[in-house]
């Protein structure tokens, strides 16, 4: 399993840790570390969605490199706040569907915030975060005070749905190999979002694994409570993660920056 990273609550060159409320699925005062660039403002700002397991080592490494970017980072912790522990063996606490409240909580915050262009902000979020992401892409009409530009899922569960109309852009990040969130599902999203004319990219790694962006990974590891049970194997791929952060920089130069 992908280890928590637990980052200091104070504030440093940087970054700052900062608190969001959110009144669903019920009320609880969330936190989130936000990096923002030096210099230079307003920024635009990217909000991250961890996995099923809390904030992990990837998270921070994307938003330092977000940060090195010019771009502001802000990694919402969407379990701690509400004495959650994990989601890998079992999501009905949270289910991505209802994640999607914190995503609207903490752009509304983020347009708060001086130095920060509310009106330039992404959304990226990883595995459990990531289909997390992919709901809010279907449910963002329904938000008028929020605007989000573009989307990113990183080895998401894409789920079946058809796209949205008006869509924003939406990249997805998935791996051939990936036994915990399969890809067909994202294949089949990106076929139908084609035939809609809907601004859908896949980036497909065929050998890559679940887990492919997170360095601190280790070999090629079993998760034995992935999937209720049943189980699901993450690996760091070198190559996948190089090429994903040229694919993420390209994705928010033409859509955000």
């Amino acid at each position: 399993m992908l280890c928590a990273l637990v980052l200091p609550p104070t504030a440093s060159a940087g970054r700052e840790t900062i608190s969001i409320a959110v009144t669903e699925p019920q009320p609880a005062t969330l936190t989130g570390d936000l990096y923002t660039p030096s210099r230079g403002g307003p920024h635009a700002a990217v909000i991250l969605l961890h996995g099923c397991g809390g904030v992990a080592p990837n998270a921070a490494s994307w938003a330092q490199w977000l940060q090195s970017e010019g771009y502001a980072a802000l990694v919402l912790d969407s379990l701690q706040g509400r004495g959650i522990r994990t989601l890998c063996a079992d999501t009905r606490p949270l289910t991505p569907l209802m994640r999607v409240a914190d995503v609207s909580a903490a752009a509304v915050k983020l347009k708060s915030i001086t130095g920060i262009d509310g009106d330039r902000l992404a959304v990226m979020g990883f595995s459990h975060g990531g289909a997390t992401a992919i709901a809010a892409w279907h449910l963002q009409a329904r938000r008028a005070d929020v605007t989000i530009k573009a989307m990113i899922g990183v080895r998401p569960g894409c789920g079946t749905q058809p796209p949205p109309r008006d869509a924003v852009p939406l990249l997805l990040l998935v791996g051939g190999q990936d036994d915990w969130a399969p890809p067909e599902n994202c294949q089949k999203l990106a076929d139908a979002a084609r035939s809609a004319s809907a601004p859908v990219t896949l980036v497909l790694y065929p050998d890559a694994r679940h887990g492919f962006d997170a360095a601190n990974v280790r070999g090629r590891a079993y998760v034995s409570i992935a999937k209720g049970g049943k189980g699901a194997t993450v690996e760091y791929s070198p190559s996948a993660h190089s090429d994903s952060e040229k694919q993420v920089k390209q994705f928010l130069a033409a859509n955000v920056k």
